[in-house]
């Protein structure tokens, strides 16, 4: 089976192509601003330099957050669209997971994951990952956190924290780096590498790959039932009921006041 994969959750987008689990293209691509135009080309030319057409494929697989929302959005949307239009089988897995996948498969000797995004205001998007057959099982929920308390969460769950492999761009906010390392990572012992990345994993690598000799812990769901899991609402909606209109006009900006309505 042809398997198509992308994570758009990030700026750090994510191709991939492959048959029966054996990869025929892999492709990173930085994007700062919208997929909205390099995604389908992209598609096109992995499918194009390994010589197949849209026609052959036999399965679509996404990532769904957390992450952008406006990645999750273009990238969802444009799965869907190919799952259907296609009539194909669609996975989409949490970004996390992917990344975990991902992780664990560039460390064959580990056997926790735990991924990591940036969320800011010192709060990570995390979760933590076990691995189990072909693809990861989950130990506890994606969601964003506080980075102290989700190392607190993290120092409950494993037996060692050193036991897992760390990656995503929210790594250093999550373990802290130099003299602000966390005291449980910091000396202990003579300096040695450890299996710690900020790079956003090849989750789309790892995902295409993985659909063709893992389905069964990859179930599929129909297109229109899938949606981003943005895990946390965006400023814009937060504040979209806030009345930033001072109640008395003034020079002096300090006596200005916002509110919510209470209903």
């Amino acid at each position: 089976m042809l398997t198509l994969a992308f994570d758009t959750a990030t700026p750090w987008g994510r191709f991939a192509l492959a048959e029966d689990g054996q990869l025929l293209q892999y492709r990173p691509l930085n994007v700062m601003g919208s997929y909205a135009d390099a995604l389908l080309k992209i598609v096109q030319e992995i499918l194009a330099d390994s010589g197949r057409s849209k026609g052959e494929l036999g399965g679509i697989g996404v990532t769904v957050g957390p992450g952008s929302f406006t990645g999750l959005r273009i990238g969802v949307a444009t799965a869907k669209g190919l799952a259907y239009g296609l009539d194909v089988p669609l996975v989409g897995v949490s970004t996390l997971e992917a990344m975990a996948a991902s992780l664990l498969e560039d460390h064959p000797s580990v056997e926790y994951a735990v991924p990591c995004l940036d969320a800011r205001r010192q709060q990570v998007f995390s979760a933590v990952y076990k691995r189990k057959g072909q693809w990861v099982e989950k130990i506890a929920d994606p969601e964003p956190m506080l980075a102290d308390l989700w190392w607190e969460k993290i120092l409950t769950l494993l037996p060692d924290p050193e036991v897992a492999v760390y990656g995503g761009d929210g790594t250093a906010v999550l373990l802290g780096q130099g003299d602000d390392l966390r005291p449980e990572l910091a000396g202990t012992g003579k300096p040695r590498l450890r299996p710690w990345t900020a790079a956003h994993p090849p989750t789309a690598r790892t995902l295409a790959c993985a659909m063709g000799v893992a389905s069964e812990q990859l179930p599929t769901t129909h297109p229109f039932l899938l949606v981003p899991q943005y895990l946390r609402a965006s400023d814009a909606e937060l504040n979209k009921n806030m009345d930033l209109t001072p109640r008395t006009p003034s020079d002096d900006v300090s006596i200005h006041s916002s509110r919510r309505p209470t209903s």
